[in-house]
């Protein structure tokens, strides 16, 4: 009889073991099942690539050509300032070249070896690794800065520079520049 007992026992804590093991599977199945989506069956569509803009022109560094996608303007009764850069986004403008000059002197190229220095030009060049300020001469070169016309934002833009440490900046543009608050 205890042989019985003993038998019956063990097929009792099998039976409660197969019945524990039979609800963790159930646990695990009816969890790693995705809930039906409408959307299940579409395939996700193909991300959208914008088109990659073509630079305006380029402008010569250092011996390197670089591509040129901003360039802005500002005017007021004294100065006309550009701003030309390789980045496409104008907001925050890390590599930049501002060349200005005098209003008085639109028109009219600038010698940089007989004009004034932040009087009658500026020239400001800034990239991460490299910064000419405006307040540092150049010590040669000349700077172009033509509207067309009654058109505003039409420019013809010159500037073929010697930096300070003998480095060489040029750039020329003729067409439209968006205007801006520099």
């Amino acid at each position: 009889m205890r042989e019985i007992s003993r038998q019956s026992n063990r097929t009792s804590c099998n039976m409660k073991q197969l019945a524990y093991l039979i609800s963790v599977l159930a646990i695990l199945i009816t969890s790693c099942q995705k809930p039906e989506d409408q959307n299940q069956h579409q395939p996700d569509p193909e991300p959208q690539e914008k088109p990659v803009p073509k630079p305006i022109g380029t402008y010569k560094y250092d011996g390197k050509e670089y591509p040129v996608y901003t360039a802005l303007y500002s005017h007021d009764s004294s100065n006309i300032l550009i701003i030309v850069s390789p980045l496409q986004s104008a907001e925050t403008l890390t590599t930049y070249a501002m060349i200005g000059i005098n209003a008085s002197h639109e028109g009219k190229v600038i010698d940089i070896e007989t004009s004034w220095h932040n009087d009658d030009y500026y020239f400001r060049y800034e990239d991460p690794i490299k910064y000419y300020s405006e307040f540092r001469k150049l010590t040669s070169g000349t700077i172009l800065i033509k509207r067309h016309g009654n058109n505003a934002d039409t420019f013809d833009v010159k500037a073929d520079v010697t930096l300070p440490d003998g480095v060489e900046f040029s750039f020329e543009y003729s067409g439209p520049i968006t205007s801006a608050t520099l």
